[in-house]
C-alpha cells in the first residue's frame, strides 16, 4: 500500500516549492581499478599520463567555470576556482610519484589513493567546511580517474517534457549548472549544507533545493510524485491530490504577492500611527543585489563579507576586496552599506586559516571574528583599507562582529585609525567620517551595551547568535535545540537594554538576525523601539506590508505587558493574538509559505 503525503525533514538551502517527478541522480563513481605493476622507469611516463589527463580535466572544468559566469557573472567563478586549485596542486604530484615509487603500481592507483588520504583527514563528520573540501577533492578524483581510464559518463536519462526533482547523494557545482537545464525543477541532496557551494549556486538559479536527508537516493522513489517544499525543509512523497493542487494554488499565491511586493517596494516603512523604521538588506553575495533592486529597500543593513575569503585558497587581495565592496556601493548609489568586518571561524571556517582553526574542541567560542582580526592585523587592516577606499564612492558604515568587551572595540578602533593613516600617507582618498559600529551578538556585549555604545556610531544585534549563547543551547542539537527561542523573556529584556543604551548615546540600534524578518518578533521589536530591520532580500516585502499594517503605540502597550511575563509560552500566545487582530487575513495578504521558515505561526494559527 502507498503512503501518501509522507514528510521528511531536511535543511532548507534554497527557498521555493517545485512540484515534480523524482529522478534518481547518481554521479558516476569509479569503485573498481583494475591492479597494474610498473618499474621504477615507468614512473615519469605515468605522470606525464597523470600530466595530460589533469590538463583535460582543467577544461572541463573551465568549461563548467565560463557557463558559471555566464549565466552568474564573474564572482561565480571562484567557486570552480576552488576546484581547480586542488586539481593543480603540486603536493600532490610529489605524493602521487612516492607512492608509485614505493609501491610500483600503476598512477589511476596511487592518485586514487593519495586522493582518499585527504578525504579521510577531512572527514570530521562535523565541519560543514570540511564537508564542502571533501565534495571538491571527491569531484576532482572522479573527474582525472575517469580520463586515466578513459571511462565515459551517461547523460541523465531525461526525455520527457515534464517536471523533476532530482534526487542525489550529493551534487557539485558542475552538476548544478549542467542539469538546472534538463526541466530540473527542485534539488534533494543527502549531502550539504546552506553555505555550501551548490547552495549558494541554486538559490541564486532560484531553484527550491534540500539538503541533509539520509539514504534518499535509492531507486524506490524514482517516478513518485515528488513536492518540495524550500520554504519548511519538507521533501513530501507521493502527495495526495488535495495536497498537490493546494500547494499549486500556493505556488500561483506566491507568484501574485511577489508581483504586488515589486509593484510596491518604494512604499515607506511606516507605521500607520507615523513610526518610521528603516528597512535594510541582509547581503551574503553580489547577486543578491537582484532581490535588493526588486523588492526595494534602504539600503545593507548586513553585507557578509566572509565568501570570497571562503571561494578563495588564498588570502584576497585589498585590490579584490575594494572591487567587490565598490560594485555594491555604485550600485546602491548612496544609500547606505554596513560592511561587516570578516566572521570566520565557528560554522564559517576558511581554507587559508585551516591549521589554525582545525582542532578546536568549541569552535564557535573559540578562534573567530574579530577575536581572529585582532590576532592577525595584516588581515584586518588590509580588509580596512579595502572598504575605506570604498567608502569614497557611497556612504559605507564597517561593523565589527563578536565584540565581547571594550578592550577588543578599543584595539578595533585602533587598528581602523592605522588602516586609515596608511590611506592618507598612499595618497588614496576615503570618507574621512567613515562610520564605525558593533555587532551585539554575546551577552557580555550585551550587558555593556551602556559603556560600547559611547565609543561607536551605530549598533546592530545579532540576534541567532545572542539567543544561543543568552540561553547556552547549540541550536544545531536536535536534543536541546527547544530550548533556542526568541520570544523568551530573557530576550525581551536584553533586547530592551541594548536599544535603551544606544538611544541613551544617540546611537541608532538595528537587529539584523532572523528576529528582524519574523512576524511575531516584527511586533515586539517596533514595540521596543527598534530604529532599523536588516532582513534577506526575499522578506522585503513582506515586512514592509507588516510595518505599514502596525500601530506604534499599541504596540508599546503590548512590550509593556510582555515584559511583566515570565514564560515564553506566554508571551508567544500574546504576539500571535495581538499579530492576528492586525493582520485577520494574514495567509493571504502575506502568503503562508513566505513567513514559513521564519515563523511558528503557521503551525499554531
Amino acid at each position: 500500500m502507498t503512503v501518501t503525503n509522507e514528510k521528511i525533514k531536511g535543511i532548507t538551502a534554497a527557498p521555493g516549492i517545485a512540484i515534480g517527478k523524482a529522478m534518481i541522480y547518481r554521479p558516476h563513481e569509479i569503485d573498481f581499478i583494475p591492479k597494474k605493476k610498473i618499474s621504477l622507469q615507468d614512473i615519469d611516463s605515468e605522470m606525464e599520463r597523470l600530466n595530460k589527463a589533469r590538463n583535460k580535466v582543467l577544461k572541463e572544468l573551465e568549461q563548467i567555470r565560463d557557463q558559471i559566469e555566464k549565466r552568474l557573472g564573474p564572482n561565480y567563478a571562484e567557486l570552480i576556482n576552488a576546484q581547480i586549485s586542488i586539481l593543480m596542486d603540486h603536493h600532490i604530484d610529489d605524493e602521487v610519484r612516492n607512492y608509485m615509487k614505493e609501491n610500483l603500481v600503476h598512477v589511476p592507483i596511487a592518485y586514487r589513493v593519495v586522493m582518499n588520504v585527504y578525504i579521510q583527514m577531512l572527514d570530521d563528520g562535523e565541519s560543514s567546511f570540511f564537508q564542502e573540501r571533501i565534495l571538491d577533492i571527491r569531484d576532482v578524483k572522479q573527474r582525472v580517474l575517469r580520463v586515466l581510464l578513459s571511462e565515459t559518463i551517461e547523460p541523465l536519462p531525461n526525455h520527457s517534457d515534464e517536471p523533476v526533482i532530482l534526487i542525489t547523494k550529493y551534487l557539485t557545482p558542475g552538476d548544478i549548472i549542467i542539469l538546472s537545464n534538463n526541466n530540473v525543477r527542485g534539488f534533494v541532496s543527502e549531502l550539504g549544507g546552506t553555505t555550501s557551494h551548490t547552495s549558494i549556486l541554486a538559490r541564486s538559479l532560484k531553484i527550491p533545493m534540500i539538503v541533509g536527508i539520509p539514504n534518499i537516493a535509492n531507486e524506490t522513489l524514482s517516478g513518485e510524485t515528488l513536492i518540495v517544499d524550500g520554504y519548511k525543509g519538507e521533501l513530501i512523497i507521493h502527495p495526495d491530490h488535495e495536497t498537490e493542487y493546494l500547494y499549486k494554488q500556493q505556488i500561483k499565491r506566491l507568484q501574485k504577492i511577489t508581483t504586488y511586493y515589486a509593484e510596491h517596494k518604494d512604499d515607506r516603512t511606516v507605521t500607520k500611527d507615523g513610526k518610521s523604521i528603516d528597512l535594510m538588506a541582509n547581503i551574503s553575495l553580489p547577486v543578491e543585489l537582484k532581490g535588493l533592486k526588486e523588492f526595494g529597500g534602504q539600503g545593507i543593513g548586513l553585507y557578509r563579507s566572509e565568501y570570497l575569503y571562503l571561494m578563495k585558497h588564498t588570502l584576497p587581495t585589498e585590490q579584490e576586496l575594494f572591487q567587490e565592496y565598490v560594485t555594491m556601493v555604485r550600485f546602491l548609489k548612496n544609500k547606505p552599506v554596513v560592511l561587516r568586518t570578516i566572521d570566520l571561524g565557528g560554522d564559517k571556517i576558511a581554507s587559508i586559516l585551516e591549521q589554525e582553526l582545525l582542532h578546536e574542541d568549541n569552535p564557535n567560542m573559540g578562534y573567530r571574528a574579530i577575536r581572529i582580526c585582532l590576532d592577525r592585523p595584516d588581515i584586518f587592516i588590509t580588509q580596512l583599507k579595502a572598504m575605506l577606499r570604498a567608502s569614497h564612492y557611497g556612504k559605507v558604515q564597517i561593523m565589527f562582529p563578536m565584540i565581547s568587551r571594550l578592550e577588543e572595540l578599543e584595539q578595533a578602533i585602533h587598528h581602523f585609525e592605522t588602516a586609515k593613516n596608511i590611506l592618507r600617507e598612499e595618497n588614496i582618498p576615503f570618507d574621512e567620517n567613515c562610520e564605525i559600529g558593533i555587532l551585539i551578538e554575546v551577552p557580555s556585549a550585551a550587558l555593556m551595551a551602556d559603556k560600547l555604545a559611547g565609543k561607536v556610531d551605530f549598533i546592530s544585534i545579532g540576534t541567532n547568535d545572542l539567543t544561543q549563547y543568552m540561553m547556552a543551547v547549540d541550536r544545531g542539537n536536535e536534543k536541546v535545540n527547544h530550548i533556542y527561542c526568541h520570544y523568551d523573556p530573557v530576550m525581551i529584556r536584553t533586547i530592551q537594554w541594548i536599544i535603551r543604551s544606544g538611544h541613551h548615546h544617540k546611537v541608532p540600534v538595528s537587529v539584523c538576525g532572523e528576529m528582524a524578518g519574523d512576524p511575531l518578533s516584527i511586533l515586539l521589536l517596533i514595540g521596543l523601539d527598534i530604529d532599523m530591520l536588516s532582513v534577506s532580500p526575499i522578506f522585503l516585502g513582506p515586512v514592509r506590508e507588516m510595518i505599514r499594517g502596525l500601530s506604534f503605540k499599541e504596540l508599546q502597550d503590548l512590550v509593556c505587558n510582555l515584559l511583566k511575563m515570565d514564560k515564553r509560552q506566554d508571551v508567544y500566545k500574546a504576539l500571535k493574538d495581538r499579530f492576528i487582530l492586525f493582520f485577520p487575513d494574514w495567509k493571504k495578504r502575506f502568503g503562508e509559505s513566505l513567513i514559513a521558515e521564519n515563523s511558528e505561526l503557521q503551525e499554531e494559527g
